[in-house]
């Protein structure tokens, strides 16, 4: 079956003869600092977030239809706030994962072995960060 057109690459890119080079050593150091950014910075202050989200306020009176219709639409902001927090710290811990699995993978190959992009993409599918949130395809 052929691939569309849409999803094929670029003709500059599939033209491309050389080689693509990536250092395996600054692909672990990258892995690792990442993956301390997330747990160090990052959900210290998400959970602060996060409880800041889960503060309930007191219900409208019923003659105030506009507070109740900005409370209503407040509702709807604190959870797309906690669910895009949750998001960012899922994908950038699973870019630090498939970094650190891809460097692992090659760090003992000689020098101009090289990844498929397959087995990156693979990679990248074990965990949340290569995945669209659900009806976003």
């Amino acid at each position: 079956m052929a691939v569309p057109a849409e999803d094929r690459a670029p003709a500059w890119l599939t033209e491309y003869g050389g080689s693509i080079e990536a250092d395996i050593t600054r692909m672990e150091e990258f892995a690792a600092a990442l993956d301390a950014e997330v747990k160090n910075r990052y959900i210290p202050h998400m959970q602060l977030v996060q409880e800041d989200m889960l503060v309930e306020l007191p219900p409208p009176l019923d003659t105030f239809p506009e507070l109740y219709t900005f409370l209503q639409t407040h509702q709807v902001a604190q959870q797309s706030t906690s669910d895009i927090v949750y998001t960012v710290a899922d994908a950038t811990g699973g870019f630090a994962y498939a970094a650190q699995k891809v460097s692992a993978a090659y760090g003992e190959a000689d020098a101009f072995a090289a990844a498929q992009a397959a087995e990156i993409e693979a990679a990248l599918d074990e965990t949340k960060a290569a995945r669209p949130p659900a009806g976003e395809h």
